[in-house]
């Protein structure tokens, strides 16, 4: 048996050894993300659905991710989704494109402009560009999605705020980042590469600054090159490390930081984003008959027709009215300037004449009467409905939801910029 001090040594120059080249460099320097170790965290892997309630102690309430092996095995879509049926049902139908590298990407042009395309155009050519589906899914599709039963009864299921779809020719890649709302996320085709970080280490990754009303975030760490001289608190991550196959599903709570790799010639994953509850409300489950429900008729609260506008990042509007229920319940009234107040300071960059008109009309809509306040009991009584139209009018839309993205995205400088170089022989000047 070694003595006590040479146990001691050997763990010390061992830890020494994990961590530090011998030049001195910390290992896994200017690799990808995960080089600084191995993958130590485990997470759940199962085959079997857990009943809500299951799912609500053992994994929503306490934050803990769970790989469902399997668990989109019967959702139609499984086997549908082939690019030849996609084009004939849903090839009219819009989306949304982001570049296949999140973090480098310029923002692919589609048939309906910048970072729109009709989901028949982008399967013409996706294998031969750098497009990449991050898009709400259009609605017409819910019907090949199913639900799982560990989630689509009570206010899990009452409570989904978009669904959304990710479709690639592979080859794709995720900042290491973190999402605002719970998700099941379900490949439909191909696989992907999930590498995992629990919140606890959130101090360590190197966040990007976003302003304090933003409640999801990323880090700015380059996730092919890891520049561990410059982001040197990444070595005290740990992190999980799983690879998810066609059929397969995966919870991920809110606020978990993940990196994802996607894999071959059609990759396909459709995400459902259900509310930030603090309590489970079984209401309409069934301990004797738990089953998966379509998503065709379930209610999701920022669905999308396949046209216009999208309402991909709109707000949960249950969660707004909790917030107002806490004012009201405080100050013994939720007013008008109040409302006013915690909107301009959360978004002073928007502050305009034009932004506080719309505020003032999205108070009307939860105030007709025009009191200029509201008691407690009058904001429970607010319906979906009346929240929804009250939030469109309150919270600007992303650019990136709309057809006039590019207006947004090229300043019109640039272009002025670009047009006297292409003249500068002219000798009038034009603009």
């Amino acid at each position: 048996m070694l003595p006590t001090f040479a146990i001691l040594t050997l763990y010390v120059t061992s830890g020494v050894r994990a961590a530090l080249e011998d030049d001195g460099i910390p290992t896994g320097h200017m690799e990808p993300f995960g080089g600084h170790r191995q993958a130590d965290v485990l997470i759940e892997e199962t085959e079997v659905i857990p009943d809500p309630w299951t799912f609500w102690e053992k994994y929503v309430k306490p934050e803990t991710p769970l790989i469902l092996r399997g668990a989109a095995r019967k959702s139609p879509a499984l086997d549908l989704w082939t690019e030849e049926y996609l084009d004939k049902h849903y090839g009219s139908l819009e989306v949304r494109l982001e570049g296949k590298l999140e973090a480098t990407s310029r923002i692919p042009v589609g048939s309906e402009g910048l970072g729109r395309d009709t989901l028949g155009s982008f399967l013409k050519h996706y294998h031969r560009t750098d497009s990449y589906i991050v898009s709400q899914l259009p609605e017409p599709m819910y019907r090949d999605v199913t639900v799982l039963s560990c989630m689509s009864c009570g206010n899990m299921g009452g409570r989904i705020v978009e669904v959304d779809l990710w479709m690639s020719s592979g080859d794709s890649q995720s900042v290491l980042h973190k999402d605002a709302f719970n998700q099941i996320n379900c490949l439909m085709n191909g696989t992907k590469r999930w590498k995992f970080v629990d919140s606890k280490y959130e101090p360590y990754i190197h966040k990007t600054y976003e302003p304090d009303r933003e409640i999801g975030g990323r880090s700015d760490i380059n996730v092919n090159q890891v520049d561990l001289l410059r982001f040197p608190n990444i070595t005290k991550i740990h992190y999980s490390d799983y690879t998810l196959y066609a059929g397969d599903c995966l919870f991920l709570p809110k606020g978990y930081y993940h990196q994802v790799d996607s894999f071959d010639t059609m990759n396909v994953a459709v995400s459902m984003l259900f509310s930030r509850i603090q309590t489970f409300e079984d209401n309409g489950c069934d301990r004797e008959n738990q089953r998966n429900i379509p998503l065709n008729e379930m209610e999701v609260l920022w669905s999308w027709p396949g046209h216009g506008i999208m309402t991909m990042g709109n707000m949960d509007v249950w969660n707004l009215k909790a917030n107002y229920v806490k004012k009201a319940e405080y100050y013994g009234l939720a007013t008008k300037e109040m409302f006013l107040e915690q909107y301009l300071l959360l978004f002073p960059d928007r502050v305009s004449d034009d932004y506080i008109n719309s505020l003032l009309k999205a108070w009307d809509v939860i105030d007709p009467e025009d009191k200029g306040q509201l008691t407690v009991d009058e904001v429970l009584a607010l319906d979906t409905a009346t929240l929804v139209e009250h939030a469109l009018q309150s919270d600007l839309a992303d650019p990136s939801n709309t057809l006039e993205f590019e207006y947004s995205y090229i300043d019109a400088r640039d272009i002025r910029l670009l047009y006297r170089s292409e003249i500068s022989p002219f000798p009038y000047n034009i603009l």
